[in-house]
């Protein structure tokens, strides 16, 4: 009785793993992109909330809207900006992944949204674009250095354009706007021009300001001690005037409106 078992356990095992393994075979054929069911909805025309939903059967839908993703069945997002914007969507299904695009359009940025903290319409000139260049003509010349984390200007070592532009490029000027999303554009003094977003984070004096993929004008960041990720304190916001000051760091930048004379 003892070996009959065993044996019968054998073939149980042996007949599992044949089944297993013809399974394996039968994984099922890739969806083509007119059979991936998905739904963009507004609740109503143009809003800036944006329910996602897979109703394609078998596949888990990756949803990729540009500044955000998700693999919920369901999802509401919310975009802040005006613009058409487009959703990439990659279904994994049996047989292997598909993707497509589709495009959805918001009728205009929800002032309420950037009204929760000035330093988003500020940097921007209210959202359509403001350019920044280093305040070479600020009152006594001191344009950069370092200081303690609040101050508002260098206090400690300090520096002027006599520093050299070849170093810190003074000729830089870098462009914000929030026109279908929050754009930062820095343009070189060689004319060539790097382009990547940024986003207002935790307050500081008037907010604090994050760049990705690229610095802000060459010379915030100094080579030394160590780079601050694109991080920086905006210890000082006018219409007129900005000052950055970097986190976890000393150094301090001091800048102006393109076209404003002190």
């Amino acid at each position: 009785m003892k070996k009959s078992f065993y044996t019968l356990m054998g073939l149980a095992l042996i007949m599992t793993s044949c089944q297993t393994m013809e399974n394996r075979d039968e994984l099922g054929p890739v969806l083509t992109a007119d059979q991936v069911n998905i739904a963009v909805v507004q609740p109503t025309a143009g809003s800036n909330t944006v329910i996602l939903e897979n109703n394609t059967n078998g596949a888990i839908i990756y949803w990729d809207w540009g500044t955000g993703t998700s693999h919920r069945a369901i999802d509401t997002i919310y975009i802040p900006f005006a613009g058409t914007f487009t959703l990439k969507y990659t279904a994994f299904c049996a047989g292997g992944t598909v993707t497509d695009s589709t495009t959805f359009t918001i009728a205009s940025n929800d002032d309420a949204f950037f009204d929760k903290d000035p330093a988003w319409k500020g940097l921007t000139n209210g959202g359509s674009g403001q350019t920044w260049v280093w305040a070479l003509d600020i009152p006594g010349g001191i344009i950069g250095g370092n200081g303690p984390e609040n101050c508002t200007a260098p206090a400690w070592w300090t520096m002027d354009a006599s520093a050299g532009n070849s170093w810190l490029n003074f000729n830089d000027e870098v462009t914000m706007d929030l026109v279908g999303g929050a754009h930062f554009q820095h343009k070189k003094g060689d004319g060539s021009i790097a382009k990547g977003f940024f986003t207002v984070i935790a307050p500081y004096v008037n907010g604090g300001v994050s760049y990705s993929g690229i610095q802000v004008l060459n010379g915030v960041t100094f080579p030394w001690p160590t780079p601050s990720d694109g991080k920086y304190h905006i210890t000082k916001l006018t219409a007129d005037e900005l000052s950055l000051h970097e986190y976890g760091q000393y150094n301090i930048g001091m800048f102006k409106r393109k076209g404003f004379n002190y």
